[in-house]
């Protein structure tokens, strides 16, 4: 399993416990706004859109911290350079 998979098992594992505390599928789905198709797939580490991934975490109240970890990471990372373009990175042709 490789990190990204790892991390939508967690986080719908995470969704999944806060959620059975508080509410059923149904109602979670709702103020989701998504189908409870959806929130199953997400509770068992299926990737789903960043918008629902966000919307549950908000639900749940753990959206701050991923945002804090995230902005961490982001200035962690504001040392580095920047990409720089090749000669020969002029983007696509119009050839097709």
């Amino acid at each position: 399993m490789n990190q990204a998979n790892e991390l939508s098992v967690l986080l719908g594992e995470l969704i999944k416990r806060h959620r059975a505390q508080r509410m059923d599928q149904q109602d979670f789905a709702t103020r989701v706004g998504c189908s409870i198709k959806t929130l199953s797939r997400l509770e068992q580490g299926v990737p789903v859109n960043t918008e629902t991934l966000f919307t549950a975490l908000a639900l749940v109240g753990q959206l701050d911290d991923f945002i804090e970890l995230a902005d961490q990471k982001v200035r962690a990372a504001a040392h580095l350079p920047e990409r720089k373009r090749g000669a020969g990175d002029k983007g696509l042709d119009n050839d097709f």
